[in-house]
């Protein structure tokens, strides 16, 4: 092949390497170097002085999290191997491009994996389930629902969210979430001397301005951050595009003065994936797709007798891959005798349903109980950098079979040598009001762990005994009544306790002055020109949503089902109050539904549909402890001083409520 001149077709891996037989082959090829003491950079290991709140969404826009075709679900609903559906192609949106087309009906758009969802699409169908018929036509053999294969703006995490708080010590995982968001921290000394390169014209570096559709390159300042805590010399050599010439030249001469290179995306199926075709012409590549979910495009391949490790360009992914694979071999090249993961045994909070035929590597939080450990699931997706934020380490799962059950013990190999658990666990529903609470409790030097997963999932935590509080605000469709009557219906009430917490108003949150003149809820559903978003199922927010739906459906003669998929957005959801108000005040979307003291602070309008009742949920077994205690302290100290729209404490605040 002539450098410059690419065949652009795709690649499928045919021969995925299991990871344990990639890492031995690669050690086996690694030489020990010398090692030396070195100084960490200014931001690693310091402690944050302020509270860190997104100043982007993430992701920045919407995206396809595959190689395919943007589509309308409707179009193919039908579709499968016997009886396909053709699609007029309409158009093609590269990683980095606005996209300029629309898809209208029975039309489709190609997307390259991270490109920009074209308006008009609901989803995009994997390239592996279609085929060309003409330069115009294509044929789709399988159907897609809706949000399928996308991610949608701010589905990881939404402008003005907290996502690191004052106090937090930096680490690889909050530098990974820093620099994702534009904040350039790093600077460090290490040994051996590494190489970074990011590829991909849709990268910007931390610390410049933000361009629209494009994205921060989070992955060189993770693996930078990385390295450093082993004790490495490493460099960031820039971002290089999709150039051919550009990023052959860059790597041929990192391998004059490194022992090892790094780069970060371009390593997958794409048509301008480049990095395996440079690495395949200026050296010998060894390994080309591993059989591990995530990660599945790494690349290892030896060029003038260096090693060149291609990274995925998903952060959960590289991150993942940096733990398994590139740590033994670093360790190595400094003379480490140990190269295995510390890890402890826990047991597992839930069903895990397991992609076969791969190794499943998934970040987890431990969660101490009276056996032991319990290893909580926190993967997300692998672009999604809040899937390791809380987690403490990861678990490694053959996907001989569908699923794990709960309550199954695993090993989990630890992020650091030392477990740093929280002093206080909250699972459940996002309040601001809580959010104040756990910030004092942490003021005080409690370590405190937010997991935001709804309501439901929340109580069923407390049921479990891993949460230490949870926050639930569930109506009950039959009974009319919050929260008791769902304890009861999971025969918890020698379990856990229910603290009262407060009233709270919900309604629609809308722009300032209101510019659809969106009047009530069910404007949602009779009209086509409203952009909505929705909160995650299991959500309090989300079920009293459905539940006023279902009823606004029943006094019009309208089926339920049938009316949801007529709002633009419902299939959206985020999980927070501040999400919803966020992605209003952005443009992102007309209306949503949230708290009101959310909308007032973030200048929106908002009209009222729903006084609700917010309590908590406690273990027994924990409702004695130090932080728990703490926490009903200053819950009954703030009602009588802490003053916030839409919100009001009773006298029994504080108490326990009799289930």
């Amino acid at each position: 092949m002539i450098p410059g001149v690419l065949n652009m077709s795709r690649v499928i891996f045919h021969e995925l390497r299991d990871l344990a037989d990639a890492l031995n082959l690669v050690l086996s090829l690694v030489n020990t170097l010398p090692t030396e003491i070195v100084s960490i950079k200014r931001s690693l290991g310091r402690i944050l002085a302020e509270d860190i709140r997104a100043p982007i969404s993430l992701p920045p826009f919407d995206r396809s999290s595959v190689d395919g075709y943007a589509v309308r679900s409707p179009d193919i609903a039908s579709a499968d191997e016997h009886k396909p559906i053709k699609l007029r192609l309409k158009g093609h949106v590269k990683v980095g491009e606005t996209p300029r087309l629309e898809v209208n009906d029975h039309e489709a758009i190609e997307v390259d994996t991270g490109a920009a969802i074209p308006p008009g699409a609901d989803s995009v169908v994997m390239e592996e389930y279609t085929s060309r018929e003409n330069e115009n036509t294509i044929i789709v053999y399988r159907s897609t629902s809706p949000g399928e294969n996308v991610f949608y703006t701010g589905t990881d995490v939404m402008k003005d969210e907290l996502v690191l708080t004052r106090g937090t010590r930096i680490g690889i995982k909050e530098i990974s979430i820093l620099s994702s968001l534009g904040i350039n921290k790093v600077k460090v000394y290490m040994k051996p001397r590494i190489a970074i390169i990011s590829t991909g014209r849709e990268l910007i570096p931390p610390g410049s301005s933000y361009v629209p559709f494009k994205i921060y390159d989070t992955n060189s300042y993770m693996i930078y951050s990385f390295l450093t805590t082993l004790g490495c010399h490493a460099e960031i050599l820039g971002i290089i595009p999709d150039d051919y010439d550009k990023l052959s030249s860059s790597i041929m001469k990192a391998c004059e003065f490194y022992d090892l290179i790094i780069t970060s995306g371009g390593t997958s199926a794409g048509k301008e994936d480049i990095v395996y075709r440079v690495l395949n012409d200026i050296g010998n590549i060894i390994v080309h797709g591993l059989r591990t979910r995530p990660g599945k495009p790494t690349l290892i391949a030896l060029v003038n007798k260096k090693l060149v490790i291609g990274l995925p360009g998903h952060p959960v992914s590289a991150f993942m891959i940096m733990h398994v694979l590139v740590r033994p071999i670093v360790l190595k090249m400094m003379g480490c005798r140990r190269l295995n993961y510390p890890y402890i045994r826990a047991k597992l909070s839930r069903k895990l349903v397991l992609r076969k035929g791969y190794l499943n590597i998934i970040p987890v939080a431990l969660i101490r109980d009276n056996d032991g450990f319990i290893a909580y699931p926190t993967f997300k997706g692998s672009g999604l950098l809040s899937s390791i934020i809380p987690a403490d380490g990861f678990i490694e799962v053959e996907g001989n079979k569908e699923f794990l059950p709960a309550n199954t013990w695993v090993e989990v190999k630890l992020f650091s040598d030392k477990i740093s658990l929280p002093d206080l666990t909250f699972i459940g529903s996002h309040c601001l009001v809580t959010d104040k609470i756990l910030s004092s409790l942490e003021m005080k030097g409690f370590l405190i762990r937010r997991i935001y997963v709804g309501s439901l999932e929340g109580l069923k935590a407390c049921i479990r005994g891993e949460a230490d509080i949870a926050g639930i605000h569930l109506l009950h469709e039959d009974s009319g009544q919050y929260n008791v009557p769902f304890i009861k219906l999971y025969g918890a009430e020698d379990k856990v306790v229910l603290i009262r917490g407060f009233k709270r108003r919900q309604g629609l949150v809308v722009a300032k002055g209101n510019p659809k003149s969106i009047t009530n809820l069910k404007d949602i559903l009779t009209r086509n020109d409203i952009r909505f978003v929705n909160r995650n199922k299991g959500s309090g927010t989300r079920i009293l949503l459905d539940i006023l739906l279902r009823s606004i459906c029943k006094e019009e003669g309208i089926d339920f089902n049938s009316a949801i998929k007529r709002i633009k957005g419902y299939s959206w959801e985020v999980f927070t109050h501040t999400a919803v108000a966020s992605a209003i005040l952005h443009g992102k979307a007309d209306v949503g539904i949230a708290v009101e003291y959310v909308a007032r602070l973030m200048g929106l309008d908002f009209i009222p549909i729903a006084v609700e009742q917010y309590d908590y949920v406690i273990p027994r077994s924990k409702l004695s402890t130090k932080p728990v205690q703490q926490f009903l302290a200053m819950l009954k100290a703030i009602k009588n001083n802490l003053r916030l729209p839409g919100v009001e404490f009773t006298e029994d605040s504080g108490e326990i409520i009799e289930i």
